[in-house]
């Protein structure tokens, strides 16, 4: 991350400057860098006295801050945070701050001209081996359903909608290390396909959208990145008419596998 760990550096350094420099004064505190560790949600993040990799380096994974009065104060750093709860995290120059969530900075904004004045259709195919997140698409004949889902979400549901139909759920690799996902197109329109998960603080991130042609179905595979937290692991499926005139009118059936 451009600068933001020279950042995090300059600002444990400039605590310790400022707790030398008032040592002698009865305001002074204690400062202890890198000897506590991290449990987020009853989970252990980092070991006591383990280091927190940011960027390649590793730095204090906590500074406690005990004041004058004998309270402690705990500072973590902004990338771990940022990374167990899916926050996208960058350093600002032009507001000298540390910017969490999505952000207009820098953005270009460009209309969108479709030749005739009509959207061009979706792709028919996904992209095998596009990532999002934890999640990369792969052939769905390579996942092993032979012995039965771990965790259904969706069975063949029966969907009639002009609005679209959203499901999903958090997916963690323990849990089984694939999902798959199928949907069939029962109507007379076309219908879309979006998979992707959502972000805190952040947007949409999707794969490829992709098209449904009449009595057609579709089935998409993923692979579970080892090491996803809940936070991490949403991941949503929606499904809709091609043209926002359309309805749908779909059987979905999202399931995991080992």
């Amino acid at each position: 991350m451009k600068n933001l760990k020279s950042f995090v550096s300059g600002a444990l350094a400039m605590v310790l400057v400022l707790s030398l420099a008032g040592g002698a004064s009865a305001a002074a505190g204690k400062l202890e860098a890198g000897t506590a560790g991290v449990v987020i949600l009853d989970r252990e993040k980092v070991a006591p006295g383990e280091a927190y990799t940011a960027d390649g380096a590793d730095i204090p994974a906590v500074v406690t801050w005990q004041d004058a009065a004998g309270n402690t104060h705990s500072y973590l750093p902004v990338e771990l945070l940022a990374e167990y709860l899916n926050i996208p995290v960058f350093w600002s120059e032009k507001r000298n701050s540390v910017v969490l969530g999505v952000t207009m900075e820098n953005a270009e904004l460009e209309g969108h001209v479709y030749p005739g004045g009509e959207k061009p259709a979706n792709p028919s195919e996904p992209e095998l081996g596009q990532t999002v997140g934890p999640f990369t698409e792969i052939d769905p004949g390579t996942v092993n359903t032979q012995e039965g889902p771990t965790g259904i979400d969706e069975d063949r549901t029966r969907v009639q909608t002009a609005t679209g139909f959203t499901t999903g759920g958090a997916y963690i690799s323990e849990n089984g290390t694939h999902i798959v996902l199928t949907v069939t197109n029962n109507g007379q329109t076309a219908v879309s396909c979006l998979v992707g998960r959502d972000r805190v603080l952040g947007r949409f991130e999707r794969f490829r959208t992709v098209d449904i042609a009449p009595g057609e179905t579709l089935t998409r595979a993923f692979v579970i990145a080892g090491g996803t937290t809940e936070e991490q692991a949403g991941f949503t499926c929606i499904v809709r008419g091609a043209k926002a005139s359309d309805t749908a009118d779909v059987t979905v059936s999202l399931m995991q596998y080992k």
